[in-house]
């Protein structure tokens, strides 16, 4: 007979969405995020002398030096505002001092605050502008405002001050994919692979791009050639098994994430991916393996959560179960099929009122999507369960 709680697994609506690869996360010689850019330069070391730009007397000097030891117990402190504002006493002193704005624009990106970063960072480049670090940071902070055009002209500009930047190149790139401009995207690409030939991450954003264009025979040829190189980066592997599974290769997807975890047990796309193959081939208990990992990896994986919390179910482990699905309601408060479940969850654990509220709100988010189907199911589900729709004000 079947148990009371396993009437109806399911969450609606839940994928895992694009890879890691696809996203165009490449690690190593370029820690760039294609999306983001390259991050913000840090701050002076504590103790450390900003480069004297005017003719300070040594009593400027020591004060200068003071401020910004003082800047930095502050920053310590996370107390960025009170930084700020003895950066800004620092440049009454040395008003000329580029480091000195950017130390400003720096501590608003530690914030969140990127507009108020732009101006800092664009008086730091006015008096040094040969300075690339400060371009990539009002970059940075152009693309966190999702003002692609000025990002864009930041990322050129770098290019023509130094031509064998390569992070400028990856930053074009992540634009160029934001902007859905993939034939600008291509070009900035191939820049840098003229630049810098046989490259790895280079053949990885390739992939990556085509990957986004649904060229996969493309992609699965640029992984390919960036796992000959260098064999030892997972997100490459997870890049090659996306192309291989679009192209219904799926021995090849498998062993290709199999390499993937054995390199980096932590990648949780790879994990996901891997498990989704194995309960693909029946072996159930290797799938709930992975989903497991791909949880404790990144508990904000919500496909692997949802995947997970179902096998919880199955394998009647409930506080598991509630756990995951706690995560996902939290997540996509409005998403029926995961109260569902939760419902389902709690009830399995003994707490009748907390499951029935479960369903309930299930209940009312199908109802308002106008899923009928949905409301019936959870309508059978409380009749399994002998509560009485009178009771818990629901009209038959």
């Amino acid at each position: 007979m079947t148990p009371l709680w396993a009437a109806g697994i399911l969450v609606s609506g839940l994928s895992a969405g694009p890879s890691i690869a696809a996203m165009g996360t490449l690690q190593g010689d370029f820690t760039v995020n294609f999306r983001t850019g390259p991050i913000a330069p840090q701050l002076l070391p504590l103790g450390s002398r900003v480069p004297q730009v005017a003719n300070l007397s040594d009593a400027q000097q020591e004060e200068l030096d003071e401020l910004l030891r003082q800047a930095q117990d502050r920053v310590s402190a996370r107390d960025y505002a009170g930084a700020i504002a003895l950066y800004q006493r620092a440049i009454r002193i040395d008003p000329n001092n580029a480091r000195l704005y950017s130390g400003i624009g720096y501590l608003y990106v530690r914030q969140g605050q990127y507009q108020e970063a732009i101006e800092p960072y664009r008086q730091a480049i006015a008096r040094d502008t040969n300075n690339i670090p400060f371009r990539y940071a009002l970059a940075h902070a152009y693309v966190q405002l999702e003002n692609y055009n000025q990002a864009i002209a930041t990322y050129r500009a770098i290019t023509e001050i130094q031509p064998n930047q390569a992070d400028a190149y990856l930053g074009l790139g992540g634009v160029y994919i934001t902007l859905e401009n993939y034939d600008e995207a291509l070009k900035a690409y191939e820049q840098l692979g003229r630049l810098l030939p046989n490259n790895p991450q280079v053949y990885g954003a390739m992939g990556s791009l085509y990957l986004i264009q649904k060229d996969y025979r493309a992609a699965r040829d640029y992984f390919q050639r960036a796992i000959a190189i260098d064999r030892n980066r997972s997100e490459l592997y997870v890049g090659l098994a996306d192309a291989q599974l679009a192209l219904n290769e799926r021995d090849g997807a498998f062993r290709s994430l199999q390499e993937a975890v054995r390199i980096n047990a932590s990648d949780a796309e790879a994990q996901f991916l891997l498990a989704e193959l194995y309960r693909e081939r029946g072996n159930e208990d290797q799938a709930y393996r992975h989903y497991r990992l791909a949880v404790q990896a990144d508990p904000t994986l919500l496909a692997a959560q949802a995947a997970v919390g179902a096998m919880h179910l199955a394998r009647e482990e409930f506080v598991q179960a509630v756990l995951s699905y706690r995560r996902l309601t939290a997540a996509l408060p409005n998403n029926a099929g995961a109260h569902y479940n939760l419902g389902l969850a709690l009830w399995g654990q003994g707490l009748r009122n907390q499951a029935v509220d479960a369903v309930l709100r299930s209940r009312r988010l199908y109802e308002r999507e106008g899923e009928l189907a949905g409301v019936d199911r959870v309508d059978a589900l409380l009749e399994l369960w002998n509560v009485n729709l009178d009771d818990v004000g629901v009209a038959p």
